[in-house]
């Protein structure tokens, strides 16, 4: 007879299989669970690196291309500064030179003597006459005499510049005047004074073929061996070649200038003229390096070399991506107008993505740790149960509850918490403190997500410092507005004149200014400047101009005088050889009597009542700073009842479009007459529009400035 089986042994067995059973749940449900949290654990940090990756990629690549185009135009700028002197320079001699001969009968001969070979090394005048020339011609004596006035201008010019070689005007009977510290070289071998066949050099042949200012290729000093370049500028007396102002410009600067760009092993920085050429470079070999007869870049068999060279020898400024003797590279390019040059600054791409791929290593790294804890803590946690079901039958029931409620939930909200994280969103709440191996899981990957939030940190601040800098730039923009009439009409309560200005700076402050006040009841004060330069160094030359010209207009001085004032002011402290150019008048309302002065500006632009506006071709002074005890004369206009002045900067004529063409002067004259009856500030926006008609999308380059009056008579009525 088979025995039966107790009730409490089959409660007992029923009891132990569930028990069994539920272990096994319990324990598979837990593995599945580890497992599906090591997996969203490595799903998530891919995830995060490709995101960190693509993002901080993207980043760096734009903020090393900004930089790059940043810096190949900063060096542009301050090269192109440096030529923009130094042609201003050999203006000043040829401005001197063409107001002595306009006007002979005002000068005194002044001599010019020969070499001195012991004045070698110090700044002096000489003269050099050419092989078929005759110092003892009466005609020849009689010139010399006369263009001996340009001498202190000659040695004004060669001291204000640090890098000029020598500053001369050679004429077309067969001298030449010069200054500079190279005396002992005129000499032979022999001691005797060699010849000058100044007609035949490239400066003066290039010039008078041109008719415009023309520069030299590079090339090296004849006396030295320095790298310059020459200018010359043709001078011409009633349509008649008198001869060209020129000077030498050592190009030291040019070459420290490329060696100045430092961007770690792989920058590099190289200057090529407007035939594609390799002027100076920072590569030492290939087809980038400086060679003695350099080749068309343009034209090389490289198709992005060549594709580059020619966007930059034309003037373009950009970004791109080419490969430069088998290295990815990314290269800026930034223009120098006043010689056809332009600045090239290259950087691996490599270096580009270094930051990029280092992030990316520490946090491959960061997140290998974590995985590997993590694996960890499942493989202990495995071991950890086996244990529980051998030793734990007799309180399965009991623990296996709380080993649910403390283990497979803060694994399954770690689990969801990581989860849920994707894209930008680096934020990880985690609440609990479970004190065991899940915890500790939960910190390191806080750890984790904290770094990435700083390092996202680290980029705001940066983006927050560019903005700020952008924010005092567009403060500055606001002062300096705020220092021109800006309130339209001025003088409501005033019917005999209606007038209009407006400045737009080229950059976010500018140079140019315009001003308009009254003397007295009877006497208005009109000007027109454009400082030398860009930027904030010629926004505070700018502001100091304008307080000292409008300081010496008050006194009641005539308008040469308050030229003559001013220069006399700002050349006493003039340490940076600043300088401005300056139209003004003073019109005496109750007659129309306006009597002008001009310092190097742009000719005025008179309309007759019933007519068009022309150019009112005025003599020309030198420069407000550019030499110490110049004088300035004045002349005088009648305006009629009806009539109208434009004055404006240079800005408006050497608008260029992409292509490099000037909107020019008979431009202007156009958009004038387009509605020469109209009120001055219609006028001014016709030009206005007619310049942005014009450039279209090209960069504006310089200040815009204008100044229109409408005479109406003593009764305010036309």
């Amino acid at each position: 007879m088979k025995k039966n089986r107790s009730l409490s042994a089959k409660i007992m067995g029923a009891m132990i299989v569930l028990v069994i059973v539920m272990l096994l749940a319990a324990g598979t449900i837990f593995a599945l669970t580890f497992k599906n949290a090591s997996d969203t654990l490595a799903s998530s940090n891919e995830r995060l690196s490709d995101t960190i990756g693509a993002e901080s990629s993207a980043y760096m690549a734009e903020q090393s291309q900004n930089r790059l185009l940043e810096l190949a135009a900063e060096k542009a700028d301050i090269a192109d500064g440096i030529f923009a002197d130094f042609e201003r320079g050999v203006a000043i001699i040829a401005s001197v030179a063409e107001t002595i001969y306009s006007d002979p009968a005002a000068y005194s001969a002044r001599p010019m003597p020969l070499p001195d070979p012991a004045k070698d090394g110090e700044l002096s005048l000489q003269v050099l006459y050419s092989a078929a020339t005759d110092p003892d011609d009466p005609a020849i004596v009689e010139e010399l005499g006369l263009i001996g006035n340009v001498q202190d201008a000659l040695l004004a010019v060669n001291a204000s510049q640090d890098n000029m070689v020598s500053v001369y005007f050679a004429t077309e009977s067969g001298f030449m005047v010069q200054a500079d510290y190279i005396s002992a070289m005129k000499f032979d071998e022999n001691g005797q004074l060699m010849p000058l066949e100044a007609r035949e050099r490239p400066w003066y042949v290039g010039a008078a073929a041109t008719g415009k200012p023309f520069f030299t290729p590079v090339t090296k000093d004849a006396h030295t061996s320095h790298l310059c370049i020459m200018c010359g500028i043709p001078v011409y007396n009633n349509g008649r070649l008198m001869g060209v102002a020129g000077a030498g410009l050592y190009l030291d600067r040019m070459e420290h200038l490329v060696q100045s760009v430092q961007l770690g092993d792989s920058g590099k920085a190289l200057i090529i003229n407007g035939s594609g050429q390799v002027l100076f470079s920072t590569y030492e070999s290939g087809a980038l390096a400086v060679a003695e007869h350099s080749e068309d870049l343009r034209l090389c068999d490289d198709a992005e070399l060549a594709e580059l060279a020619k966007k930059a020898s034309a003037g373009e400024s950009g970004v791109a991506q080419l490969t430069v003797d088998g290295t990815a590279c990314y290269a800026s390019y930034a223009p120098m107008d006043t010689v056809d040059w332009s600045m090239l600054v290259f950087l691996s791409q490599d270096a580009v993505e270094a930051p990029t791929n280092r992030l990316l290593k520490s946090v491959d790294g960061i997140t290998d740790k974590a995985s590997d804890e993590a694996n960890s803590h499942i493989k202990n946690a495995t071991f950890l149960l086996l244990g529980l079901m051998g030793a734990a039958v007799a309180v399965a029931l009991v623990t296996s509850y709380a080993l649910s409620r403390r283990i497979v939930k803060p694994i399954k909200l770690l689990t969801k918490e990581v989860g849920s994280m994707h894209g930008n969103d680096l934020d990880f709440e985690w609440d609990l403190d479970t004190g065991d191996e899940t915890q500790t899981l939960a910190d390191s990957f806080r750890s984790l997500t904290q770094r990435m939030k700083d390092y996202i940190g680290e980029i705001e601040t940066i983006t927050a410092e560019r903005e700020r800098i952008s924010t005092e730039l567009s403060v500055a923009n606001r002062i300096q507005s705020a220092m021109l009439p800006t309130i339209f009409p001025p003088f409501p309560d005033r019917g005999e004149f209606d007038i209009y200005g407006s400045m737009d700076p080229a950059k976010e402050v500018g140079g140019d200014f315009y001003d308009f006040y009254f003397i007295d009841d009877d006497h208005l004060c009109l000007l027109i400047a454009d400082v030398s330069g860009k930027g904030i160094p010629a926004a505070l030359f700018m502001m100091v101009s304008k307080i000292i010209l409008q300081s010496c207009a008050m006194l009641g001085q005539s308008a040469g005088e308050v030229l003559t004032k001013t220069n006399e002011a700002i050349c006493s402290n003039n340490k940076e050889s600043m300088f401005v150019t300056v139209w003004i008048g003073v019109l005496e309302i109750s007659t129309g009597r306006l009597t002008c002065a001009n310092a190097g500006h742009e000719y005025p632009a008179i309309m007759r009542k019933g007519g068009g506006f022309e150019l009112f071709r005025d003599k020309h002074g030198i420069v407000i700073g550019g030499m110490d005890g110049a004088k300035y004369k004045e002349y005088e206009l009648t305006l009629s009842p009806g009539d109208k002045l434009f004055v404006y900067t240079d800005g408006v004529p050497e608008a260029a479009d992409a292509e490099n063409a000037m909107f020019g002067t008979e431009r202007m004259l156009a958009a004038l007459n387009a509605e020469p009856e109209a009120a001055p500030e219609r006028i001014l926006k016709n030009v206005r529009a007619a310049v942005d008609g014009f450039v279209k999308e090209a960069e504006q380059f310089d200040d815009l400035t204008m100044l229109c009056l409408e005479y109406r008579g003593k009764d305010g009525t036309v």
